[in-house]
């Protein structure tokens, strides 16, 4: 019903292979975050956050949630997606600020800003979500191309 509005594909085959790409990753980044941060494995700049560790992780389970809806053709796959797009953002508009206020604490020469560096603040929540759209951003273009090249089809027929 709503995926010719969507322009969803008609096979979830692919998205849910995305789906468990992007959720393998967060899953891993958000691992290494808190086994870094408890002092399992030794530390990484940028991964000392546990809770945002923890928040990583939770975003990889819900995008690895959606991967069986997908799988079975259901749209209520595409909810996931939705979802955990919605929370990597947050996250990565909460981060940006954490950076930005930082940089503005620094900029004044507050006291305990005199040595803060961003390289500290550039956290997995920044960068796996650039990874994210950068993905995304990629797959449009490359299904755009297919749609030049190949023609446009609908339920396997070229129109």
């Amino acid at each position: 019903m709503y995926r010719g509005g969507l322009n969803l594909p008609e096979e979830g085959r692919w998205p849910a292979f995305f789906t468990l790409v992007i959720g393998l990753g967060y899953l891993l980044a958000g691992s290494i975050q808190v086994l870094s941060s408890i002092g399992i494995i030794a530390p990484i700049i940028g991964f000392s956050d546990l809770i945002g560790g923890f928040l990583l992780i939770i975003v990889a389970f819900v995008f690895l949630i959606g991967i069986r809806p997908l799988l079975d053709n259901n749209q209520e796959g595409y909810a996931f997606i939705a979802v955990g797009y919605i929370l990597a953002a947050v996250m990565f508009a909460l981060q940006v600020l954490v950076i930005f206020t930082n940089a503005l604490g620094w900029l004044f020469q507050f006291e305990d800003w005199l040595t803060w560096s961003i390289i500290a603040d550039i956290t997995p929540s920044l960068w796996m979500f650039i990874i994210l759209l950068t993905g995304t951003g990629s797959l449009g273009v490359i299904g755009k191309m297919k749609e030049k090249i190949l023609g446009k089809s609908v339920g396997g027929q070229k129109l």
